[in-house]
């Protein structure tokens, strides 16, 4: 019976450490980047969250009075690139549209680059053959941090 004690606190103490290990390095729950950005009428708002080499989180495109276009990024970070796809629901449309997405980190701004869009088997992504410009981005992401102003 001794034996069959030990053995079932060794298994609760193993468990215990998977799960207390596995919660440590889980970033889901802290908070994303904000990142802000204004060209003429429209504005981004882009709440990133950064998990190894993959990033994640949503995007919204202002459009003036028009309304906005507001959907989720995802992709992969290769040096100082983020490279993925901006799913997003049209402000005047009902489908849900996909669209690659290029974001350079720079001088710690992230700028939204234009790039030869090609499709494979109806997934759009950026051309290999033809580089992403990021000399006349649309948008110049600026990080923003949540200030608490304290009145006296």
């Amino acid at each position: 019976m001794q034996k069959h004690l030990k053995q079932i606190i060794v298994c609760i103490a193993f468990a215990l450490s998977l799960f207390t290990g596995c919660k440590k390095g889980n970033n889901d729950t802290d908070k994303p980047l904000r990142y802000i950005a204004e060209n003429g009428k429209l504005k981004g708002i882009l709440d990133l969250n950064i998990v190894g080499t993959e990033f994640y989180g949503r995007y919204e495109i202002v459009n003036g009075v028009n309304g906005s276009d507001i959907g989720q990024v995802r992709g992969k970070i290769k040096g100082d690139t983020l490279i993925g796809n901006y799913y997003y629901k049209p402000w005047a449309g009902t489908n849900k549209k996909r669209i690659p997405i290029a974001l350079l980190k720079k001088d710690g701004y992230l700028l939204e680059g234009k790039g030869v869009v090609v499709e494979f088997v109806n997934i759009p992504h950026f051309s290999p053959d033809i580089p992403i410009d990021f000399s006349n981005p649309r948008f110049i992401f600026i990080p923003i941090t949540d200030t608490i102003f304290i009145k006296k």
